[in-house]
Order: structure tokens, then C-alpha cells, then sequence
């Protein structure tokens, strides 16, 4: 049973780092294409500074 458990736990904690790593880093591009879509967006809106 320790053998066992010598080997789950460190596996545990790599594949628990490489998953949030993974996940964290999908987050990233996720986020960073939504700012480019807004900054698009915001970029073809025509602007009408003379409004007021």
C-alpha cells in the first residue's frame, strides 16, 4: 500500500500542475482573442468626435 501511494501521490501533483497549467493557459488565448475582437470591434466604429 505505500509503494502504492508513493507512486499516486507525486503523480497526482504533476498531472494536477500540467492540468492547470494547461487550463490557465487556454484561459489566456481565450481572453487575449476576446481584447483583439473589442479592439476590432471599437476600431471599425465609426467615431463622431464633433457630438455634443
Amino acid at each position: 500500500m505505500a509503494a502504492i501511494a508513493g507512486l499516486l501521490i507525486p503523480l497526482h501533483h504533476r498531472m494536477e500542475k500540467l492540468i492547470t497549467n494547461m487550463l490557465v493557459s487556454k484561459n489566456n488565448r481565450v481572453r487575449l482573442e476576446a481584447a483583439r475582437r473589442t479592439i476590432e470591434e471599437l476600431e471599425a466604429r465609426p467615431t463622431d468626435t464633433n457630438a455634443g
